[in-house]
């Protein structure tokens, strides 16, 4: 199964200091969060509240489910900018086997992005829905 490799390097006052890999190949990249605090606040209480109990605050919940995919690309884009990288993504993905992400934190606020959101612009769906998604700390 081929595997990319998401390495938080260090945190800055701004994001994270990030080393993306595949199969020997890495790139230096800069990530932050795709969302200002109010709409990362929403999709926090989307993710760990409301989908547990959903029976309230229907508008903020609809709100917030579609901004996922917005939250996804976004995020998406960050982690691919890399031209060469993202070449590298896409030969890995038509290929049979299943892609495995994986993502590794040194932070608590690193494993706090939403990476089970990670869409890419054009596809129906996150990644985490056909990638394994395995997160190390």
């Amino acid at each position: 199964m081929p595997v990319i490799t998401i390495r938080e390097e260090e945190k800055t006052d701004t994001g994270f200091e990030v080393t993306l890999r595949f199969e020997g190949e890495e790139y230096s990249l800069t990530i932050t969060n795709p969302f200002t605090s109010k709409e990362e606040r929403e999709l926090e209480w989307y993710f760990e509240e409301w989908l547990e109990f959903p029976f309230s605050d229907t508008i903020i919940a609809e709100r917030a489910a579609a901004s996922i995919k917005k939250y996804g690309e976004n995020f998406f884009n960050q982690v691919f900018r890399d031209r060469d990288a993202y070449s590298q993504y896409q030969r890995l993905r038509k290929g049979q086997n299943p892609l495995q992400i994986e993502i590794v934190g040194k932070t608590p606020d690193f494993q706090a992005l939403h990476w089970e959101a990670l869409w890419e612009p054009g596809y129906p769906r996150p990644l985490a829905v056909d990638c394994v998604d395995e997160n190390q700390v």
